[in-house]
């Protein structure tokens, strides 16, 4: 090989990493967005969570919540 022909393949490698780095970047800044929307949601969950447990300790589930099922 002479040197413009490696040139030339050192410029095609950079290009394909360049486009290669962008896509990954993409991904992970996907990536990112859905790790912040899932870790409000848990959030969310576990504030729910925490609210039915406190109501629960509280005795708020009204009169049937204490009841058996019909089964019994």
């Amino acid at each position: 090989m002479n040197n413009a022909s490696e040139i030339v393949e050192l410029q095609q490698q950079i290009t394909f990493q360049e486009q290669t780095i962008d896509t990954l970047n993409d991904v992970v800044s996907k990536q990112q967005k859905d790790l912040t929307r899932i870790d409000r949601a848990l959030e969310l969950l576990a504030q729910q969570m925490a609210n039915l447990q406190q109501a629960a300790d509280a005795g708020q589930g009204g009169p049937e919540a204490n009841e058996p099922p019909p089964h019994y």
